[in-house]
């Protein structure tokens, strides 16, 4: 809720219970020219799932006050008959004005077929100049309204007679008079006023012609009796003004504070009581429109962010990759001689030692084959095989042919270090030398790594 007046500025922070009840939060004051705090009115996304209402209150010298009353109806039907009789009612070309209706409780138990309502009318040039000092703050109003509506509907008016409330600050020289009559508000004035020694005469000028009016329209039934509703500090002043007027007491009591003021607009607002509002209908959607456009800039603002940072987050880890790589480039090219003659000394001793095994399997491999050779056979050659075969060639007598089966059986028999040295031996062959003896032939195959 924001008061901007020419001599102050205030601002009301409520949080709104489930119940609509408004309970003040947060209170600034300052001068006319202070900025506003942003958090407490500005709307960003968070007003999608938390709703924020900004009222703003107008200016009383910008505002008419008249009070009509029509047939009780809905509130469509309503507007439609003000509007019809607008052109009695405003004190203003109906293009120039903005206006808006308020039906005001009856205080009366005869029922009746009609309703009492005010109408609100400011010309739309002062409306416009309100709002357009309020966009410059950065305060997007949602409604527009005028406190003392609110004031007379909160005064209990007990009786007949007529209540004065006298302005306060920049509205010092005004002063609105409300008249109930008979339960129902009858009239409702908001005089201008001029220096404190003519406010007398010309609060008397403004009294005279509502009571003549009342006279006139039937209502004003008895001698009009003064109620005054001021402040302490300026009671004295209207004390006298009114006593002046009157042969009767003047009833006084305090009207409502600000805060209690601003907490009851705001929750007539909240809970739907209150009907007037002087905020344009092209004010609104603009607004409205204002307030989405901001939440899509906003959002694409905090997606190209999100992009930026993630790309910066990429190209961090891509440099940090590099580096690595490069690191580990630099490296290997250090090390890449070192590994070089490293395998070339690897292979080099995997060929000494291949030729150490071979050397072993065949030493080991003519080992046995003498040791197993059968007395009176001959070995005549003996052929190792890429390391893996063994060919054995002889003479045998004739008469000791059969040497060779067992000849045959030992090698498959032959060992080293407990296993078996041949995984095969074939079957010898033998054909005729000459001179009663035989050429024999066999081949052994070796078995394991440990040989080969």
């Amino acid at each position: 809720m924001l008061d901007l007046a020419a001599d102050r500025r205030r601002l009301w922070c409520f949080d709104i219970a489930g119940d609509g009840k408004a309970e003040l939060d947060e209170e600034f004051a300052g001068l006319p020219g202070d900025a506003l705090p942003d958090k407490q009115v500005a709307k960003d996304w968070r007003a999608l799932f938390s709703s924020r209402l900004n009222l703003a209150w107008l200016p009383a010298g910008s505002v008419f006050l008249r009070v009509a009353q029509f047939p009780k109806c809905d509130r469509t039907e309503l507007l439609a008959m003000v509007e019809l009789a607008l052109e009695k009612i405003s004190p203003l070309p109906i293009a120039q004005i903005v206006w808006t209706v308020e039906p005001v409780p009856t205080r009366t138990a005869v029922p009746s077929e009609m309703q009492t309502v005010i109408v609100l009318i400011a010309p739309r040039n002062e409306v416009e100049k309100f709002l357009g000092t309020l966009e410059s703050r950065s305060f997007l109003a949602d409604r527009l309204e005028v406190p003392l509506l609110h004031q007379v509907l909160a005064t209990k008016a007990e009786g007949d007679g007529a209540w004065v409330y006298p302005g306060s600050g920049a509205d010092a020289h005004s002063c609105l008079v409300a008249w109930w009559y008979g339960g129902e508000l009858r009239s409702l004035t908001l005089a201008k006023l001029t220096a404190p020694e003519n406010w007398q005469r010309e609060l008397g000028e403004v009294l005279t012609k509502s009571a003549w009016a009342g006279e006139l329209e039937g209502w004003l039934t008895s001698a009009p009796r003064f109620r005054l509703v001021s402040a302490p500090e300026d009671q004295e002043v209207w004390l006298r003004v009114l006593r002046d007027m009157s042969d009767s007491a003047v009833d006084v009591t305090k009207p409502c504070e600000p805060v209690a003021l601003a907490t009851l607009s705001a929750q007539r607002a909240v809970r739907g009581e209150s009907l007037a509002n002087l905020l344009p209908a092209e004010f609104t959607t603009r607004y409205r429109q204002q307030f989405v456009d901001s939440v899509w800039m906003r959002g694409l603002g905090a997606l190209v962010a999100v992009y930026v940072v993630g790309v910066a987050v990429f190209f961090a880890l891509l440099w940090q990759a590099q580096t690595q790589k490069h690191d580990v480039e630099q490296r290997v090219a250090n090390l890449s001689g070192s590994y070089t003659n490293a395998l070339v000394t690897r292979a080099r001793i995997g060929v000494l030692q291949e030729q150490i095994a071979l050397k072993y399997a065949a030493i080991e491999s003519l080992k046995a084959v003498s040791a197993k050779l059968p007395e009176g056979m001959q070995l005549t050659d003996f052929a190792f095989q890429r390391g893996k075969r063994v060919s054995l060639r002889g003479l045998v007598p004739a008469d000791q042919i059969s040497k060779l089966t067992e000849y045959s059986a030992a090698l498959q028999s032959a060992t080293l270090n407990g296993a078996p040295l041949f995984k095969s031996v074939s079957a010898p062959s033998s054909q005729g030398g000459g001179a009663n003896q035989f050429n024999w032939s066999l081949s052994c195959e070796l078995r394991g790594p440990e040989i080969e």
